[in-house]
C-alpha cells in the first residue's frame, strides 16, 4: 500500500509528464505552422514563375503575330509590285 506522501510523488510525476507531453505537443504544432507558411510562400513562389511564364507566353504571341502581320504586308507588296508589272507587261 502506498503512503499519501508516495501518491502525492506519483501524482507530480503524472503531472509533469502530462505537462510535457503538452510542451512537445505545442512545439509541434508551432513547427506544423511554420511549415505550413513555408509551403504557402513555395506556392506563392510558384505561383509568381507561373504568372510570369504566361506574360512572356503572350509577349513570344504577341511578337509572332506582329512578325506574321509584317510578312502578309510585305507579300501584298510583292503582290502588287508584279501585278503592276505584269499588267505594264500586258499593254
Amino acid at each position: 500500500m502506498m503512503t499519501w506522501f508516495e501518491m502525492y510523488n506519483e501524482f507530480i510525476k503524472n503531472l509533469e509528464k502530462v505537462n510535457q507531453l503538452q510542451r512537445d505537443y505545442i512545439t509541434n504544432l508551432e513547427r506544423i505552422n511554420y511549415l505550413y507558411n513555408e509551403s504557402i510562400k513555395s506556392i506563392k513562389r510558384v505561383n509568381d514563375l507561373y504568372n510570369q511564364s504566361i506574360r512572356n507566353y503572350e509577349k513570344m504571341s504577341r511578337s509572332y503575330e506582329q512578325q506574321f502581320e509584317n510578312m502578309q504586308r510585305m507579300n501584298q507588296k510583292w503582290l502588287d509590285v508584279f501585278s503592276k508589272s505584269w499588267e505594264q507587261g500586258a499593254k
